[in-house]
């Protein structure tokens, strides 16, 4: 658990995996996964824009069709001042001046958000990062194998070849000699995430909350534990716990 000071406030934080429970981790992540696929600010809108433009280029009408649509809700969520990065950060929040926030719906969220509405946005980015650094590592470190992505490498070792041939047009004058590759660098930057639907029945969301309710099946099923009432680290312990289980089980079964 972490205190810090937000304002006037005295805010209490959930920033550990043996802390959290899973029903706070799965509302953040959904309210991440939104933020990544939507936004809610001019500089996602500028990015939407600049996936469609890159989309039609690179002969990908049907994606960029798709950014389109998510642009209509990136307008919306503009319009009607909704932050779901912000709004992942108040999910973590456990207290405010010692009262606790439970209600995790998205009008009890943003009741919260709302006493924050007198602090920078850089200062809520800024706590938000700084939560999510220690709950990524913690969740790379117990298990590597649920969240060591290894395409956020490549797409870091491709931003770091663009600007090593960036320093070299500069410091060389070659822009012919490598402009075309800083292009082709660029486009598959951008493009590194393919959008997804959040719009209809089998949306993005619909899918986040399917996938959780399946998980917590197969661990009730399998444990007979409450999966919803454990935290985060005990939630992908055991679901660790039941591959590993069913591979033995597997193994047993096999022909000899």
């Amino acid at each position: 658990m972490k205190k810090i000071k937000i304002g006037k406030y005295e805010v209490e934080l959930y920033d550990s995996i043996d802390e959290l429970s899973m029903l706070r981790f799965h509302k953040y992540n959904k309210m991440l996964l939104i933020d990544a696929g939507i936004g809610s600010d001019l500089s996602d809108f500028d990015a939407r824009i600049e996936k469609a433009r890159v989309y039609c280029t690179t002969k990908a009408p049907e994606l960029a069709l798709l950014e389109l649509d998510n642009l209509r809700q990136t307008v919306y969520f503009i319009q009607s001042g909704i932050n779901t990065k912000h709004l992942a950060f108040t999910v973590l929040v456990k207290s405010i001046d010692g009262k606790e926030t439970n209600d995790l719906s998205i009008e009890g969220l943003q009741k919260v958000l709302e006493m924050f509405s007198d602090i920078p946005h850089t200062e809520m980015t800024a706590q938000m990062e700084a939560v999510k650094k220690k709950i990524d590592e913690e969740l790379q470190m117990y298990f590597p194998t649920l969240f060591d992505d290894s395409s956020v490498k490549e797409y870091y070792d491709d931003l770091l070849r663009r600007t090593k041939l960036m320093l070299q047009a500069i410091i060389k004058g070659e822009w012919d000699e490598v402009q075309a590759d800083i292009d082709k660098i660029t486009v598959a930057l951008i493009t590194y995430n393919k959008p997804n639907v959040f719009s209809g029945t089998e949306n993005m969301e619909i899918q986040h909350d399917k996938s959780f309710e399946n998980m917590c099946l197969l661990i009730s099923q399998k444990l007979h534990v409450d999966a919803k009432r454990q935290t985060v680290l005990e939630f992908y312990n055991a679901f660790e716990y039941i591959k590993q289980m069913m591979k033995t089980e597997a193994g047993k079964t096999r022909p000899k």
